[in-house]
């Protein structure tokens, strides 16, 4: 599964990004401190995989030359699963930040995707009824604060949920003239445990549904 980090410009995609994969991409508090596209793999609680990628920062009235300029970038919101759209919960034009965005988004065809909306820098707001207030607006929306870690696990519990029907978790006995099926769980899933006998390998993983029928025969 493929996720794509939007938002507008400084609102702490690249931050979010090394914070769930445990990388260190580039973040800045400048326009457009990033220019390209940066992919990194995060592991979820159950073993699951998925890969995000940090996008350009919107702005308003993006010209249409610079769009251009960045399409290939603005591309990776369009091919993506799902989006988290990233707001600076604490600066006073979020709502334009969150309905520019929302605008560019249709625009290159990405309008339509499941998205996860999360308000970050909550840290920043010191009236507690700014943040009841975007709730209230939003009442999807997950609060985070990527600099104190607040609200990340709900996110991530957010992430999952996105991405769960696209997996299946399997317990397998398999006999030692089908080791391939192992290597194929290792290769395109998440092997959790695997317990090696004389004549079979006890498994336990996690696979992509679309690969569930190569498994079937071996299912404890």
């Amino acid at each position: 599964p493929h996720g794509a980090i939007v938002g507008y410009t400084n609102a702490g995609k690249s931050s979010l990004l090394n914070t769930l994969t445990k990388s260190d991409v580039l973040a800045e508090n400048k326009l457009f401190a990033t220019l390209d596209t940066s992919t990194r793999r995060m592991e979820l609680p159950d073993g699951q995989q998925v890969l995000l990628t940090d996008t350009v920062g919107f702005v308003r009235k993006l010209p249409h030359d610079l769009v251009q300029s960045f399409r290939a970038t603005l591309e990776e919101a369009a091919l993506a699963d799902f989006l988290i759209h990233v707001v600076d919960a604490s600066h006073a034009s979020a709502e334009t930040f969150l309905e520019t965005t929302t605008t560019v988004l249709g625009e290159i065809g990405a309008g339509g995707k499941k998205t996860i909306l999360a308000f970050n820098k909550i840290d920043l707001i010191t009236d507690p009824e700014r943040i009841q207030e975007l709730q209230h607006r939003h009442p999807d929306a997950v609060m985070i604060s990527i600099k104190t870690g607040a609200g990340v696990e709900t996110l991530l519990d957010r992430i999952h949920q996105m991405v769960f029907d696209r997996v299946v978790r399997l317990d397998l006995r398999l006999p030692m003239n089908r080791l391939d099926l192992l290597a194929l769980a290792h290769e395109e899933g998440k092997v959790l445990h695997e317990d090696f006998g004389a004549e079979a390998a006890l498994v336990q993983c996690v696979v992509p549904k679309r690969l569930a029928s190569r498994f079937e025969k071996f299912k404890v």
